[in-house]
């Protein structure tokens, strides 16, 4: 297993934002983590990046980690090449032009990350995800603001990157994002998992029955 999630909990003010929350990703695999607002994702994702510890439980994610988040925030003035070379070197790896090419932006090298579109910015953000191949890989709405051709890109890039090795978690609120992407599918409902499942309609009437 390259991400394991065992019995975790967490709570804030006496509130159980998780509950004995237990799944895995196993290299190779690509699983959706999806659930309305509030069930308990983005708790989920910290605990995974270490942001937080569990009162209850552990996690285990095999390293170097990538991880993008919901919003991407960078130095507006920085160019997208030199803020993936303050990255690279931050984190002492390279691959710049390979993370680049990746996400569709090599022809966005030398534009300030504050002219970007949101759309952009969204892909800078992916780059420097896959940024050094990391062997774990967290994408939290990986596509939100991209138009249908870059989603297709990103998927496309998603299957390869768990097809050479890599062990992926997809954090969304869509059921077709999850069902287009995934091998299989956790599905949370007020910090508890509900369902572990691979996509398909009893995924479908599953989520359905908690929005």
């Amino acid at each position: 297993m390259t991400i394991t999630v065992d019995g975790v909990a967490r709570s804030f003010g006496g509130h159980d934002a998780v509950r004995d929350v237990t799944f895995s990703v196993r290299a190779g695999e690509v699983v959706g983590l999806l659930g309305p607002n509030g069930a308990g994702k983005t708790t989920t994702i910290r605990l995974l990046l270490g942001l937080l510890r569990p009162h209850a439980g552990s996690v285990s994610v095999t390293r170097p980690l990538g991880y993008l988040p919901e919003q991407l925030l960078a130095p507006e003035g920085l160019t997208v090449r030199g803020y993936l070379r303050f990255l690279a070197r931050t984190r002492r790896v390279d691959g710049i032009d390979a993370a680049m090419e990746d996400a569709g932006i090599a022809d966005l090298a030398r534009r300030p990350i504050g002219r970007l579109s949101k759309g952009q910015r969204q892909r800078v953000g992916l780059a420097q995800a896959v940024l050094g191949a990391p062997r774990s890989l967290v994408l939290d709405e990986p596509t939100a603001s991209l138009d249908p051709k870059q989603v297709v890109d990103v998927r496309s890039l998603v299957r390869r990157l768990a097809t050479d090795g890599c062990a992926v978690l997809v954090s969304t609120h869509l059921l077709a994002e999850a069902a287009a992407m995934c091998d299989r599918v956790v599905v949370l409902s007020a910090g508890r998992v509900v369902a572990v499942e691979a996509p398909g309609a009893d995924l479908e009437a599953r989520f359905l029955s908690l929005t």
